[in-house]
């Protein structure tokens, strides 16, 4: 096996393990932001219900059980919180992305013939691209028993490139890859703000039609209050705008665009000569990394 191959099949295995770790913590922002509108829902609903008579038991009232429901959604939200969404586990995703990002730009520099690695002795070149490897790899020693199996071989070469596929490959590939990205987050930004925005006017409103006819009416034969359910539209749009705001949806489609126009830009002028060409282009991508591995570091020493 070649020092490039040895790369590339550690670079698979720490992508596989960044993405494993992103997905869990994806998963538990998603749980976190539907308990927690659940649990506002519940206990609106309880707070409407009727309560039980006296000398009834706890358990035959449908209103218990529903402020139950309502409590138990919370008290999960804040769980999953405290133990998935904490800042070692975001910090573990972030260093296991770096470092699965820092072997891809130096395999590529390798297969480009770039420097360090250009030049006609390729067997020095192998020798400092392994150093390289050992040097990333060191910085998540700790992250080793998180590692999980690469399901494929990866996007990383694993042979000499091509100008002409460098350029297909790594450059045109990551532009399509981060256009595409902005494109899928920008949409669920403006979806989820569009539903914050509504949330918001509905509150608005009923708080001004419970200005003229008090915080209480009747109905549909229920005494409704008003302000109990402004209270949940306002808990629920909030849980909303924490859901963007905590998922770095505005941050990463203009990073993301910023990087794809640099990419551009770079690649329409001239690429002679050919090794300050790539380095300008894996420079633009860690550039990339180190910007969003600061937010994310910056956001998690804020929470805590």
């Amino acid at each position: 096996m070649t020092v490039l191959e040895t790369v590339a099949d550690r670079q698979a295995k720490w992508s596989a393990t960044a993405d494993a770790l992103k997905a869990t913590i994806d998963q538990a922002r998603r749980s976190v932001f539907v308990l927690s509108i659940l649990g506002a829902l519940a206990a609106a609903l309880a707070s409407q219900m009727v309560p039980g008579a006296d000398g009834q038991s706890p358990g035959s009232n449908p209103r218990t059980w529903v402020a139950i429901v309502g409590v138990i959604c919370l008290a999960a939200s804040t769980f999953f919180s405290a133990r998935l969404l904490g800042g070692e586990h975001v910090a573990a995703w972030v260093r296991a992305r770096a470092i699965s990002e820092g072997l891809k730009r130096e395999a590529y520099k390798f297969a480009a013939e770039a420097a360090p690695y250009d030049g006609t002795d390729r067997v020095k070149a192998g020798e400092l691209l392994d150093d390289e490897r050992a040097k990333i790899e060191d910085d998540g020693s700790d992250l080793l028993s998180l590692q999980v199996a690469a399901a494929g071989a990866g996007s990383t070469p694993r042979a000499p490139v091509s100008h002409d596929d460098y350029i297909a490959r790594r450059i045109n590939g990551q532009i399509a890859w981060f256009d595409k990205k902005a494109a899928s987050y920008r949409d669920a930004a403006t979806l989820l703000r569009r539903v914050e925005f509504g949330l918001a006017l509905a509150a608005t409103l009923i708080t001004a039609i419970a200005s003229v006819i008090g915080k209480t009416a009747p109905l549909w034969g229920v005494q409704f209050d008003f302000a109990a359910f402004t209270a949940v539209l306002t808990t629920v749009a909030a849980a909303v705008l924490a859901h963007v705001e905590a998922s770095r949806f505005d941050f990463l489609v203009t990073t993301y665009l910023a990087t794809a126009r640099r990419l551009e830009n770079r690649r329409n002028r001239s690429q002679e000569p050919w090794s300050d060409f790539v380095n300008d282009c894996e420079g633009i991508l860690a550039t990339e990394s180190t910007s969003w591995i600061a937010k994310w570091t910056k956001m998690n020493q804020v929470a805590k």
